[in-house]
């Protein structure tokens, strides 16, 4: 619904733009070839509006910093029309005025829209959610509803099936270590759907915590087959992707070479063993950030302010650059575009005793970026390694072509404004 109604406002801001600018009854040519225009140009902007988050039902809450991220998307889709509409000058039209109008216009209605759809889903359709349980899965589970009100709004919650009323508006139940048979009959009697603990984390969190999965969901997991005309679909993208970055970062990647061997000498790329598909090993190719010979007492988890990251090596790492030479593992086949990231088998050995079901991570190939890499920070220590993990049971269950290219275009965002 927030996408449609972003449509629409676009329309409505070429519209207006036009009932200002031209005669529709002398000009409609013209009008129909700026429309044609402005059609691809929205495209455009809606994936830009994707890359800033904003459709990200967290951001929908029109408070400064969304707004401020709307307007800095808008900003970057007013240079994307600009270069649309110049640097394309076979259009044969040179729109300056027409296009500030509508980004103004489109602004505003967005704003608007905005504002009218967070009303909506948090005070005219809020739906009440009770909860059953006193686990801290739950508590976190019931924050989460606090602080966003627009997934419902936290009406009720009892210990036991036992404490519930019949005296509150209750849309969904939301129970955890509940008798099926006595949440059916509390079901009906408030008329409310019913989710489980589970459900409810991949719905809200999108993750899914280690705790709530068993042998059969692990298994289900395991056992999921991959379509072979698909993988042979993503091979070819992920070597033209791959390619495609290796040729337009090539320059930057010169540069940040020449300073690696300026301030430090070589070596300056190094390799390190990572686990991939089925437990197999394999090298993975990094631009070096660190001090030499940084890990000489032995692997250990990077910290954010680690003192063996050189003053060039923030660099690298604040620009991404020093992760480039893994699209050669990428064409290679090492490891895919999307999936979990490789980890290290000194680490893995370690995690896999620590972490329930962890080796579910290795059943399909590890990925250059992720979806636990887009919803959670570096693991530093295992219980971020934990968290992380379950971001990966999320993505492994939930697996897609659409998720996959959303999970790219979220890397993107969080390169270019992170």
């Amino acid at each position: 619904m927030l996408f449609l109604g972003d449509i629409i406002c676009l329309a409505l801001g070429f519209v207006a733009m036009t009932l200002i600018r031209f005669n529709i009854h002398t000009e409609h040519m013209v009008v129909v070839h700026q429309a044609i225009l402005f059609v691809w140009l929205f495209a455009l902007w809606l994936i830009v509006f994707f890359i800033f988050d904003l459709y990200n039902l967290r951001r929908i809450n029109p408070n400064p910093l969304n707004i401020g991220l709307l307007i800095a998307s808008m900003l970057v889709n007013v240079l994307l029309g600009i270069t649309f509409f110049y640097f394309f000058s076979g259009t044969g039209i040179a729109p300056k005025t027409n296009l500030l109008l509508v980004a103004v216009f489109c602004l505003a209605l967005l704003i608007v829209w905005r504002r009218l759809f967070y009303h909506l889903f948090t005070v005219r359709f809020t739906r009440f959610v009770a909860t059953i349980g006193i686990s801290p899965l739950i508590a976190e589970l019931q924050a989460e509803l606090q602080q966003h009100p627009q997934f419902g709004e936290l009406a009720m919650h009892w210990n036991t099936i036992a404490d519930a009323t019949f005296d509150n508006k209750v849309n969904i139940l939301i129970a955890e270590h509940t008798d099926p048979q006595q949440l059916l009959a509390l079901s009906k009697s408030l008329s409310a759907e019913t989710l489980t603990l589970f459900e409810s984390y991949e719905t809200f969190f999108g993750k899914i915590p280690v705790s709530l999965v068993t042998d059969e969901k692990a298994i289900t997991i395991m056992t999921a087959r991959e379509n072979k005309a698909l993988y042979f679909f993503y091979r070819i993208l992920e070597i033209l992707f791959a390619s495609i970055v290796l040729i337009v970062t090539s320059p930057f990647l010169l540069i940040a070479i020449i300073a690696r061997l300026i301030e430090d000498g070589t070596p300056v790329f190094y390799s390190q063993k990572r686990v991939g598909k089925n437990g197999k090993l394999f090298s993975v190719y990094k631009l070096r950030s660190m001090t030499k010979n940084a890990e000489q007492s032995g692997a250990v988890w990077a910290d954010h302010k680690d003192s063996r990251i050189t003053k060039l090596g923030h660099i690298l790492r604040l620009t991404h650059i020093d992760e480039v030479p893994q699209m050669i593992n990428i064409i290679k086949g090492d490891i895919a575009l999307v999936g979990p990231r490789p980890e290290r088998p000194e680490f893995v050995s370690q995690l896999e005793q620590d972490i329930p079901y962890y080796f579910l991570r290795h059943t399909i190939r590890p990925g250059f970026t992720g979806w636990a890499q887009i919803k959670y920070r570096y693991a530093r220590t295992v219980d971020d390694a934990k968290e992380k993990f379950e971001y990966d049971l999320y993505y492994l269950k939930n697996k897609s072509p659409l998720l996959d290219v959303g999970i790219v275009l979220k890397t993107l965002q969080i390169i270019f404004t992170h």
